[in-house]
This record gives structure tokens, sequence and C-alpha cells, in this order.
């Protein structure tokens, strides 16, 4: 599907921010130095508290203006642009389980243009779900861009899903056979990685994509968000 100019726009202007992001290594300055250039003023950077650091900005455009199309876009300018790698991680949030649904849908059928810009970019794209996730293989994560596709809720305390992602899973083992001991994740009393989905994305220091962000921005939605490292 062919971008519209101003989607094609909020994209490069993504770019621009995440080159700043490398020359400055500030996440901070290289905003205000983007919307300086961009508006003649720099505008003040919202720093995350629970993510210091890290680079946090949202995307914004009328209802029906393609946000999913652009998120799809995104993915390949912070795997390859910012991570400067060939594959990665993604967590793609979404605000209800409806429209999670729809997303996973579309993200795993190889016709709909959501997929086709994912795979147009990056190569071997895989979609998963949590339940899926579970018996994710080393193979298909050292070679494919992955994508677990859930919802914000299930990532809080009081949703049954959120066991998924922190309970031991044996499937899950040999991502963990040759961490070192300096890696920042969840350890047994003898110091072995614990082997869960949320270990995993720990190691791997996913891509976060949030749909509907401005809903998400509670100090708790955050120190979830952070428990994985992105």
């Amino acid at each position: 599907m062919q971008l519209k100019n101003y989607q094609q726009r909020c994209l490069d202007v993504l770019s621009r921010y995440f080159q700043a992001c490398l020359q400055t290594g500030d996440s901070d300055l290289a905003f205000y130095n983007v919307t300086r250039q961009m508006y003649g003023q720099g505008i003040p950077y919202h720093q995350i508290t629970e993510l210091p650091g890290m680079p946090y900005v949202c995307l914004r455009v009328p209802t029906g203006g393609g946000k999913t199309l652009i998120a799809c876009h995104s993915v390949r300018l912070a795997v390859r642009e910012y991570q400067r790698v060939d594959h990665g991680l993604v967590l793609w949030l979404a605000p209800s389980k409806t429209i999670r649904e729809q997303t996973i849908n579309a993200l795993k059928d190889r016709k709909h243009p959501y997929r086709q810009a994912l795979e147009s970019t990056l190569g071997a794209v895989t979609v998963l779900d949590l339940a899926e996730a579970q018996y994710l293989q080393p193979a298909t994560l050292n070679t494919e861009t992955v994508i677990l596709v859930s919802t914000t809720q299930a990532f809080r305390v009081e949703d049954p899903e959120l066991r998924k992602v922190y309970e031991t899973s044996g499937a899950l083992m040999s991502h963990f056979d040759n961490v070192s001991a300096a890696a920042d994740v969840e350890r047994y009393e003898n110091g072995k990685p614990i082997p869960s989905l949320a270990n995993l994305l720990r190691l791997h220091r996913p891509l976060i994509i949030v749909d509907e962000a401005h809903n998400v921005r509670s100090d708790i939605s955050f120190m979830t968000l952070a428990r994985f490292n992105p």
C-alpha cells in the first residue's frame, strides 16, 4: 500500500529523531533539536521517570489516518535505524482484546497491507500472541523479526493473562543457555535465569508499540513497561 504524504512525513520525522538520538546520545536533547529545526523553537521533552534515557515519542494522526500502517513502517525505523540490527523483538500492545484480535489477524495475514508493510521492509516476520510466544524458538528469534501482540491490560497485576508472562516455561529454557552473569534478568536463588517470557523480553530489550498510547500514561503503566527493559 502506497503511503500518503502525511504518513510519510510522520515516518521521516521519526527517522530524524532516531538519528538525533544516536548522534547526541540524549533522547531529551534530540527531541529539542528536531522540534527546533521543524518549528524554529524547541519543544520541551517529557522524560518518563520509569524509563530514563529511553526515546519515548507519540505519532499523532487524525482518526482514520492509518496509524496502524504507520506503526508497521515505524518498526523498520526502530529496528534498522535506531537499534541498528537486521531483526528485532517487538511487543505490540492493543487497547482492548477486540482490537488485539483484529491486529493479530491483520498482521498474520500475508495479503493484508499491514503484513506486507512489515515484510517489505524487514523480510521474515513472525507474529504471535502470548500463548504462542511461550513456545518461541531461538532460531526464529535469531533470524526473524518477532512481534508479540497483547493488550495493555494483560500486563497489569489484576489480569489473569499476566501469569503467562511471568510463569516458568520449560519450552523457553534454551533461550537462556548461554546468558552471561551480568545480564539484567530475574534469577533463581542459585543464579540461573528464570525461563519466562518476561525474562526473554528483558534479555532482548523489545521495541514497544502502544496503540492509543495517550491512554497509557499512569505511573503503574510505565513501571510495568519498564519491567521488560524496552
